[in-house]
């Protein structure tokens, strides 16, 4: 049956359907149970976010990764700067030229992409998290909580999430206006 469901999300999005792929993607999630399904499901909406229908931006999207997984982190951020310039609506690109800055250590250019993800994609559990760990970091505990407990709102089955927002409240601080840092009030926050 999840075969059934990952073959039709591919169907579905070519056909210009992602969303409402990822709608039923999401919707099982929630109520799984079973970890080969739940790591189905979290690879289904993974591909759903990577997924680029046109030829270039595929090519480029796909480059990207390539260079990331090389650790060739300043190609791949050029690489994704270019994917990003010619299609901004894509919530993966800056996702991942997120995470490429974040292993270059540039916070700030990590965080703003981050914000440009969620803005795009207000479900995406992998930019919460990286958002949680980078205010962890910088020591903003109550944005750190915010931005895990989205995490978890979208993705229950994120291994120690709990842990994590439980250490992080304990560290204390007041909460922000701006919750996430990112000057908007972003997925039902």
């Amino acid at each position: 049956m999840l075969l059934g469901v990952m073959l039709g999300a591919n169907a579905s999005a070519q056909n210009g359907g992602s969303n409402n792929m990822l709608d039923t993607l999401f919707a099982k999630l929630q109520t799984a149970t079973d970890p080969m399904a739940i790591q189905s499901l979290e690879a289904a909406i993974w591909e759903q976010w990577t997924m680029v229908p046109e030829t270039e931006q595929r090519l480029l999207m796909m480059r990207g990764m390539s260079e990331m997984q090389q650790h060739e982190l300043k190609t791949s951020v050029e690489t994704f700067s270019r994917l990003i310039e010619i299609a901004p609506e894509l919530s993966e690109a800056w996702n991942k030229r997120a995470t490429a800055y974040w292993l270059l250590g540039d916070f700030t250019a990590s965080l703003s992409d981050i914000c440009e993800t969620i803005k795009r994609e207000p479900r995406h559990f992998g930019a919460y998290s990286g958002l949680g760990m980078i205010r962890a970091e910088m020591g903003e505990y109550p944005r750190a909580v915010a931005a895990f407990e989205l995490a978890r709102k979208y993705n229950p089955h994120i291994v120690g999430i709990d842990d994590e927002i439980d250490r992080l409240k304990a560290m204390g601080g007041d909460e922000p206006s701006d919750p996430l840092g990112c000057g908007q009030r972003t997925a039902g926050r």
